[in-house]
């Protein structure tokens, strides 16, 4: 994870907004390498903060050339598909291939071949255009603030007065273009196709930052338009008749039919792939060691002991060398208006419960159970002095709670058996995505039995429901938890968001994600908690899905989630 800033004044006064506490944000970042570069000729600064994973070499950041500036922040998960180059950083790979290209047409065309989470700001010194984009699926942040004195892009921003209500989360909608002669308008090369969501997104960018947008021709990336699977499995887990009996008798039931063995097949290549990518493609020392051999943990996993988590933690095993450890990190606070230290949580006791199974399932893997307790004090004197900042501009009181919660875990502090300890990964993975894609959330069952009509009625309005929560995921979740992880110097990682786990999960009909006829922790992400209960995973299978602000005990339920939080 990256750390990138641009600002271009619009003023010939000098200008500098890259000082003091913003100027450690980013650093925290990008912890291994920085640089600053001014172009005086347009007012404007580039500055880019590294954190290294890929390349053989450590890749400065910004890269420039007579003709170009380029700020990168992600990870090219399919580079050894597109070059022969062995060796050679995502970062460099890019800069070269774009800065080949002589027209909008080649630029689109390479960001059609990418795969994997990034943001980027590319500039055109000689045409004076500002290219920059969120990928398709929205997994990294990007800030944008127009300003009567500048205009900013950025990892990363402070809540002050100076720019209250002018930052603005950039949504996913496609690669912007901008030309420094009019801040005031921009070309957007969508992603895919334009719907009303699309639409009310560009809209809330246009009022606050009071950017025009006019819409050329759409990227479409070549993992979204490929020919695939879509639609062939026919299986309904509702026409299973099966409600009298146990949860463990219904799932031995369903792994009998062929068609339901087969998705599971194909969705288990797909997912061990990107976890492989998401744990291989890193540094081979960790965080505090710079020579080999090193076998501390290079990859931590945030682990309640839910499902989601735990299958990503069976499946880094897998991938991860046999000699390093890995890392659980789970957050446990002080209750709130309780003077009382219990760290024994729901997350955290079925995290102990999980973990269990995954030790009797990986004999030979060490896993450092990583116990992150938080008092009161301690969270609300880091939220005032810096989470906040981190959340910004999201402001509501779930936006607190996870923030939190996510910004502790990824700390890395906490006690392993008892005695103080420091997780030195610089990979966090993370569960995001999989509640989204199937059906994990109450408001999927309410959706569901509350709609009166047929099946098809209710399967409609569930469908509805899944597509609201996918297409809102970038805004409400990824990017917020990008900054808060990356605050601690390591990259977030979410196996769940990858291009082809997310087009083949998509592609299920809702009957084939989830079944609501059944009790929770049974009929919610079925198809998911099918894939843990065929991999051996028994225990976190059946668990119930507790939000981590409720499992965690972060939150106050007396406060309501969607209202403005008093410290944000």
């Amino acid at each position: 994870m990256c750390g990138i800033f641009c600002c271009f004044s619009k003023s010939s006064e000098p200008h500098s907004c890259l000082e003091n506490d913003l100027l450690r944000s980013l650093q925290k970042r990008g912890p291994d390498a920085q640089s600053v570069l001014n172009i005086n000729t347009v007012s404007a600064t580039f500055a880019g903060f590294v954190l290294w994973h890929q390349g053989v070499y450590l890749c400065k950041q910004p890269m420039e050339s007579s003709e170009y500036v380029l700020l990168f922040n992600g990870d090219i998960f399919n580079l050894e598909a597109l070059t022969d180059a062995s060796g050679i950083s995502d970062t460099e790979w890019l800069f070269h291939k774009l800065s080949k290209c002589s027209t909008d047409g080649e630029i689109l065309n390479c960001f059609r071949l990418i795969e994997g989470p990034y943001c980027l700001i590319f500039y055109d010194k000689l045409e004076g255009n500002i290219y920059f984009a969120r990928d398709s699926l929205g997994r990294n942040s990007l800030l944008i603030e127009n300003t009567k004195d500048h205009l900013r892009i950025l990892s990363t921003s402070r809540s002050n007065d100076e720019n209250k209500n002018t930052t603005v989360e950039l949504p996913p909608l496609g690669i912007f273009k901008i030309n420094i002669k009019n801040f005031d308008k921009s070309t957007v090369f969508p992603w895919h196709h334009i719907d009303d969501y699309w639409k009310s997104q560009a809209n809330i960018l246009e009022s606050v930052c009071g950017i025009k947008l006019f819409v050329e021709q759409a990227v479409e990336p070549y993992w979204f338009s490929q020919q695939s699977s879509l639609e062939k499995y026919t299986f309904n887990f509702y026409s299973f008749d099966a409600q009298e009996l146990s949860a463990v008798q219904l799932y031995d039931h369903l792994l009998k039919d062929k068609e339901i063995l087969e998705a599971l097949r194909e969705f288990s290549s797909l997912l061990e792939n990107s976890v492989k990518q998401r744990v291989q493609l890193t540094t081979k020392v960790c965080a505090k060691c710079s020579i080999l051999p090193c076998n501390h943990s290079k990859v931590a996993i945030l682990f309640s002991g839910g499902i989601d988590c735990t299958i990503l933690a069976l499946l880094a095993d897998k991938f991860v060398d046999k000699a390093d450890s890995i890392d659980l990190i789970n957050v446990s606070f002080q209750q709130a208006n309780s003077e009382l230290e219990n760290w024994n949580v729901p997350d955290r006791e079925s995290a102990r419960q999980s973990l269990t199974d995954l030790k009797a399932l990986c004999p030979n893997r060490t896993w450092n159970f990583i116990e992150a307790n938080v008092t009161r004090k301690t969270l609300y004197t880091n939220l005032k002095e810096n989470i906040k900042h981190l959340i910004y501009p999201l402001n509501t009181v779930l936006d607190e709670s996870i923030g939190c919660a996510f910004w502790f875990a990824s700390q890395g502090y906490g006690l392993l058996d008892g005695s103080p300890f420091e997780s030195n990964a610089k990979v966090v993975i993370v569960g995001s995505g999989a509640d989204e894609l199937f059906g994990g959330y109450i408001r999927h069952k309410n959706a569901y039995k509350r709609c009166n009509g047929t099946h098809e009625d209710k399967e409609k309005c569930l469908y509805e429901e899944l597509e609201m929560d996918w297409q809102r995921i970038p805004t409400r979740n990824l990017a917020r938890d990008d900054r808060v992880i990356a605050d601690s110097g390591r990259t977030p990682r979410s196996p769940f968001v990858e291009e082809n786990v997310v087009k083949f999960a998509r592609s299920l009909k809702p009957r084939q994600r989830c079944c609501f006829l059944y009790d929770d922790g049974v009929g919610d992400k079925l198809f998911l908690r099918l894939y843990g209960y065929k991999a051996g995973l028994t225990t976190p299978t059946f668990l119930k899905k507790r939000a981590i602000q409720f499992g965690s005990k972060i939150a106050n339920k007396k406060e309501n989630a969607k209202d403005r939080s008093l410290y944000l």
